[in-house]
């Protein structure tokens, strides 16, 4: 459903309608376990799709895919997607929302092979693990091959730091929601590897470390179509976020000490 079809749907749709609401195809990055089958989406993305959907009087289907397929089926103008960092290349062929949610990408490293991190350079010579297909902004993405090397390997977690405590990279980038502190993150890790620190072994013998400064520290979650597919579905979007988020900041007021 695109184009018109979509813009149709969010027309006739609203948050009464909820019981009937229509679907709408979104494109997803997939998240995956490390056999390579798919994971539950994280908490935090799907609370954020529902509440876009139900301020639309929607129902979102994601659609899961490897993010350089997602990209190609959001180029061919096939579908929404959410999640797809923008890029030059990207801004030219896809409109994009307002950011819909924040993130901060942080370092993590083995806690017996820590580095001082303020930025790129400090990356210099160093072996990084990314999920293959995904852009970590126009920066990094020029640095790759030239400042550091990256390891490119599916959206799994935990065979990404599998493959950092087995020291086959230096380090391991990860995203964080806005408000998260690196301490948030590392106790995350601790508690999701742990399970899995067995069946690595005697390279077991170190914890894992987030560098105290993240690499970005905002960066936003959009929602996007393919321009000649967007009948007015991004404002409709917009608006919708613009309403999720000011009852959330009036939530804050509300709770906030006098």
């Amino acid at each position: 459903m695109t184009g018109l079809l979509l813009a149709a749907a969010l027309a006739c749709a609203g948050p009464a309608r909820a019981a009937s609401a229509p679907k709408v195809p979104l494109l997803i990055g997939d998240t995956l376990d490390e056999q390579g089958k798919p994971r539950p989406m994280p908490a935090v993305k799907r609370k954020v799709l529902d509440a876009v959907a139900q301020e639309l009087g929607v129902t979102f289907e994601p659609r899961t895919y490897p993010w350089a397929r997602a990209e190609r089926h959001a180029l061919n103008g096939e579908a929404l997607v959410f999640g797809l960092p923008k890029t030059a290349d990207r801004l030219r062929a896809l409109h994009y929302s307002d950011p819909a949610t924040h993130n901060s990408l942080w370092v993590v490293t083995r806690s017996d092979a820590t580095f001082p991190f303020n930025g790129l350079e400090d990356l210099r010579g160093k072996t990084i693990s990314t999920v293959r297909g995904y852009s970590y902004g126009p920066e990094f993405d020029a640095a790759r091959g030239k400042l550091f090397r990256t390891d490119d390997d599916i959206s799994s977690r935990g065979t990404r730091l599998t493959r950092l405590m087995l020291k086959r990279v230096d380090a391991v980038l990860l995203f964080q929601p806005e408000g998260l502190t690196a301490k948030d993150l590392e106790n995350s890790i601790r508690l999701f590897m742990a399970p899995r620190l067995p069946a690595i072994g005697a390279a077991a013998n170190a914890g894992f470390s987030v560098l105290p400064k993240p690499l970005i520290t905002d960066s936003g979650q959009f929602f996007a179509i393919a321009r000649d597919r967007d009948d007015g579905i991004i404002d409709r979007i917009n608006l919708a976020l613009a309403r999720i988020h000011k009852r959330e900041e009036d939530a804050r007021r509300q709770h906030a000490p006098n």
